[in-house]
């Protein structure tokens, strides 16, 4: 596996006429560059807005950049395009894809080198079919070939070992497993990033999931229809947090936030969370998502992490966004700052770029359901009231004046935001009862969640 300094690949897309070739992209040490092919430029044009096709990214719109190079420089935490980036499994010890990918790599006749060689080779070994529209292949023969012959995965039949690698992943033990199995297990489907281990699977669409599951696109398993979700894993030493998860999903859907529907079941002695994937239409076709993270480093040649903007600059750069993407900027403003405000009744202190996202191709573009709502505060070193700085200003006042303030960027008046404030309070009031009868959440983490969450309830008093 000799990889030169220029690395190619194709990006195609599937399309409700069927898979279509985006763009053909090179990727060096210092830059990526792409081009949007005249098939899906064209495409594109006739019914980007109705089918949401979408280009590799919103601030790469096909009908702007026709054939033209989009060019992206390397950054040193960022090396490739940030919308490739966030298909790589995330580089934690938590997510086992990019463990089992990894040890596959490792074991091959020429292994690549790590950094940029590994993360190229696990992007084409795994970016297919994954959160989004995007797929990356080495070439067009790869790309027809993996459309024209569809896998023919059944995870129902492979449950044990499957499982079986799971729970020796995340223990950090060893569980002997072929690496053909591997494959068929896994298949060439990236997980999402993240602290909580996730894989992508399908599942009976059935109220009360007893823990079946079954491969990515599967549509129905002996006459039971099934959905694709994203399934989450509790990790070691987060007891608890796919319970806590749950409620603050629930909750979002009583305050009327655009939630999807979700099952906590516990499969093989672990907790799960399945939350249904909102990035495919019901059709199953894919619909472009990207992160905020995403599209605040493909616009700002200096940023690199979420230290790099504030909260009330993210405000602002929604608003830049709205002038080359058709989105509701001020419903996307409003939306997010309520999100902001419960997370502070929730304890959620992990409302990160990664776990806010846009929904759309960019003639169309909206604000992505609630996800990750988890309230992480209930572990100390996770302790942290905003994971996107908010510039606090003492002479303005306290935490709660310094929120108001903050309404003011994302297009509330004052009177509007103390009204918004109290409302939340009023309608999370039973959330410390509501944590309080959870079980299966250690009591020292309900206890510090509590606490955290009586002090900030004072506080925006």
């Amino acid at each position: 596996m000799v990889l030169s300094t220029d690395k190619h690949a194709v990006i195609w897309t599937r399309t409700k006429d069927g898979p279509l070739k985006m763009a053909d992209m090179i990727v060096t040490p210092k830059q990526t560059r792409f081009s949007y092919t005249k098939e899906f430029i064209e495409y594109d044009a006739e019914y980007g807005a109705k089918y949401l096709a979408g280009g590799v990214s919103l601030l790469a719109p096909p009908q702007q950049y026709k054939t033209e190079q989009v060019t992206y420089l390397a950054k040193d935490s960022i090396p490739l395009y940030p919308r490739l980036m966030s298909m790589l499994p995330a580089r934690n010890e938590t997510n086992i894809q990019r463990r089992l990918y990894t040890r596959i790599l490792e074991k091959s006749d020429l292994p690549p080198k790590p950094g940029l060689d590994t993360d190229w080779e696990i992007l084409l070994l795994s970016a297919h079919n994954g959160i989004g529209h995007l797929d990356i292949f080495r070439d067009d023969r790869i790309a027809e070939n993996y459309y024209n012959n569809p896998e023919q995965r059944n995870l129902l039949t492979s449950r044990s070992a499957y499982w079986k690698q799971i729970q020796a992943e995340i223990q950090n033990t060893v569980y002997d497993i072929d690496d053909d199995e591997l494959l068929d297990a896994f298949g060439p489907t990236p997980s999402v990033g993240g602290m909580i281990p996730k894989i992508l699977v399908a599942i009976p669409d059935v109220k009360n999931w007893q823990g079946e599951f079954a491969s990515p696109g599967t549509k129905e398993v002996d006459d039971v229809g099934y959905v694709d979700v994203i399934l989450k894993i509790e990790p070691i030493g987060y007891e608890g947090v796919l319970t806590l998860e749950a409620l603050c999903l629930e909750l979002h859907q009583e305050l009327d936030f655009e939630v999807p529907q979700f099952w906590l079941s516990e499969i093989d002695g672990m907790r799960v969370l399945a939350i249904k994937r909102f990035d495919r239409s019901g059709e199953g076709y894919p619909i472009p998502m990207e992160s905020f993270y995403s599209v605040f480093a493909i616009g700002d040649k200096y940023f690199q992490s979420n230290a790099d903007t504030d909260l009330e600059e993210m405000a602002y750069r929604i608003a830049r966004l709205g002038k080359v993407a058709n989105m509701d900027v001020r419903a996307i403003q409003h939306e997010l700052y309520k999100r902001l405000i419960v997370a502070l009744f929730t304890g959620n202190g992990d409302l990160h770029l990664e776990n806010l996202s846009f929904l759309g191709g960019a003639e169309h573009v909206k604000l992505a359901p609630v996800y990750d709502p988890a309230p992480m505060r209930a572990w100390s070193r996770h302790n942290t009231r905003f994971a996107i700085p908010l510039i606090f200003d003492d002479e303005v006042g306290g935490l709660r004046e310094n929120i108001i303030k903050l309404g003011e960027a994302y297009q509330y008046t004052n009177k509007q935001a103390v009204s918004l404030i109290d409302e939340i309070a009023e309608k999370t009031k039973d959330y410390i009862k509501r944590v309080e009868a959870l079980n299966g959440v250690p009591e020292q983490n309900k206890k510090l969640l509590i606490e955290i969450v009586k002090k900030e309830r004072e506080l925006l008093k």
